[in-house]
């Protein structure tokens, strides 16, 4: 293997699940983005008390590596997985931290500093609604039933096999791996497929603007001199040699798109062979993904979207960029008085909260 060909599979090898984030972010943002990332997979789940307790006790008994991650924590750190949770998780966490680390063999300062981190990956809600429709089966798990109604949430991320009789969909750690191994290899695949778009979009731009500055020229001739210039190339065109020179140019354009970095990486054996991996990957780990979900319909309402934006944004938001987010969105509206009225949604919707910046957030307990 050449030294170029392993420096270009080491670039593929080198993208991280993580990068899916921030192509995640752009596409929250941007009509375009999100035209063109449309077909990735983004859920939320809600973890329950067991998933978490799992997730903490890995860590305290059975990590060796300090920066290992489960396939559930590669996911949400990738934006795959958008973790919610009641703030009654905290309740339930910290009354068996002490039982957890007793059985892990970890001090209690170990055990409530590897708590904290896994906070930071959860974004916490306090519910509004009665969640007595799902106590007959289980009072304790009735607050991850009704967030997961309330946040229209795709799973319940559960070891308990209860939900179901609630009429939630729940989902195992079998999953985890799934939800990783999709990160993973759709990261790769946007990236490469962003990087290589790009490419030949400037490319193909840099040949439109000569040929829009030749055809403005040729505009501003008197009207004899462009019939003139039209019989000319008429005649280029149908004599051997000067057809044969037009074509030799075009060719010599097209090779010069084609030699763009990022396209002439993706001729390199070996990253084409690590690409079709990642392609075959991502749409095998996605259909089973999609296979799971609830069927739902499409997001109609300018709350249910703003619900949308604020859930997925990392950081809050002013009430102009939730209206332009959700526009982004695939909402429709001509309205030019409609961040006013996304405005008014967000004041009187008790689920959004203003911070003293005046920025907002979804209804997310601190």
């Amino acid at each position: 293997m050449s030294e170029k060909a392993k420096e270009r599979k080491s670039a593929l090898a080198m993208i991280r699940s993580d990068t899916l984030r921030s192509i995640l972010d752009l596409r929250n943002v941007s009509p375009l983005f999100h035209q063109l990332l449309s077909d990735v997979i983004q859920i939320i789940v809600v973890l329950d008390a067991s998933a978490v307790q799992s997730e903490l006790r890995w860590r305290l008994g059975c990590r060796t590596n300090p920066a290992a991650r489960t396939g559930l924590h590669e996911a949400i750190d990738s934006g795959a997985v958008i973790a919610v949770a009641p703030a009654f998780l905290k309740q339930e966490i910290e009354k068996y931290l002490s039982r957890i680390a007793t059985e892990t063999g970890v001090t209690m300062e170990i055990a409530r500093a590897e708590w904290e981190q896994i906070k930071r990956m959860i974004r916490f809600y306090t519910p509004s609604g009665d969640s007595s429709e799902f106590a007959w089966v289980d009072p304790k798990d009735s607050l991850y039933a009704l967030t997961a109604k309330e946040l229209d949430a795709d799973f319940v991320r559960t070891n308990d096999a209860h939900f179901a009789q609630m009429g939630v969909t729940a989902v195992g750690s079998d999953v985890d791996r799934i939800l990783r191994d999709y990160a993973r290899s759709t990261s790769v695949l946007v990236t490469v497929k962003l990087g290589t778009g790009f490419a030949l979009v400037l490319g193909w731009q840099a040949l439109g603007a000569m040929i829009g500055a030749v055809a403005g020229m040729i505009r501003r001739l008197p009207p004899a001199m462009q019939l003139a210039l039209g019989i000319a190339l008429t005649i280029a065109a149908l004599h051997p040699r000067s057809r044969e020179w037009l074509i030799e140019s075009s060719t010599r354009i097209w090779e010069q798109i084609r030699g763009s970095t990022p396209v002439r990486a993706l001729t390199s054996d070996n990253t084409i062979k690590h690409l079709t991996e990642a392609v075959t990957t991502s749409k095998s780990t996605g259909d089973k993904i999609k296979s799971r979900l609830p069927v739902r319909g499409k997001q109609t309402t300018a709350l249910a979207h703003a619900r949308e934006v604020l859930l997925r944004s990392q950081r809050p938001l002013t009430a102009d960029e939730v209206a332009r987010r959700i526009l982004a969105n695939g909402y429709s509206s001509r309205s030019k008085t409609f961040p006013s009225y996304v405005r008014r949604l967000l004041r009187e919707n008790p689920v959004f909260t203003k911070n003293r910046n005046r920025l907002w957030t979804f209804g997310i307990a601190t």
